[in-house]
């Protein structure tokens, strides 16, 4: 995780690093890449760097992380909107992200939560946000029996809109196919599979 010699820059400049830095790492994987590329970008010298991120690989889990709590909350804040409809929250997500043109820095975060899902699981040791997440839950009148099973649950959940997206650009399926599987996973859950009980 970065210093506080970092955390202590402006906001502005703190976003200007994370951008270039995503799209640095979005372009090629973080073996391929030199520190004298970013501190060439970014006009810095290279012990500035060394000032900012313990090395390379601490910058790469540091955005990695950074996005994966933004994309997080996108998620529960698009759930929140269906406050009855579960699944129709994350459809929405994933339409917005299934939109999204290459071009675009979203774009770019999803396809590198993509490719690190792993990193996507880690698990924050704060526990802010978990009375609402358990609202949503009640709401949903979902099964869920104790803080630690809801916060597990909170993870299967992002997981499995970060797994749609995988297929979704590992099979360069449209809108309507990411949808398509995304509704049979959702029912799996909501359902069951088995037609015995």
């Amino acid at each position: 995780m970065p210093k506080s010699t970092f955390t202590n820059l402006p906001p502005e400049r703190q976003q200007q690093i994370r951008e270039l830095l995503l799209t640095i790492f979005y372009e090629k994987p973080v073996s391929q890449v030199k520190v004298s590329e970013i501190v060439a970008a970014l006009k810095m010298s290279r012990g500035i760097f060394y000032k900012y991120f313990e090395d390379l690989n601490d910058a790469y889990d540091y955005v990695i992380h950074y996005y994966a709590g933004k994309v997080h909350g996108e998620i529960i804040e698009y759930v929140t909107h269906h406050e009855g409809d579960f699944f129709k929250g994350m459809e929405e997500f994933l339409l917005l992200a299934a939109k999204l043109k290459k071009d675009d820095l979203r774009y770019r975060e999803i396809v590198l939560l993509t490719q690190n899902s792993y990193l996507f699981s880690y698990r924050s040791e704060v526990s802010h946000g978990m009375e609402m997440w358990q609202e949503i839950l009640a709401k949903n009148h979902f099964n869920i029996q104790s803080e630690e099973e809801s916060i597990s649950f909170l993870y299967f959940s992002m997981k499995l809109v970060i797994d749609s997206l995988t297929d979704m650009l590992a099979n360069h399926w449209s809108e309507a196919e990411l949808i398509a599987d995304f509704r049979f996973k959702s029912r799996w859950l909501t359902a069951g599979l088995r037609t015995d009980r």
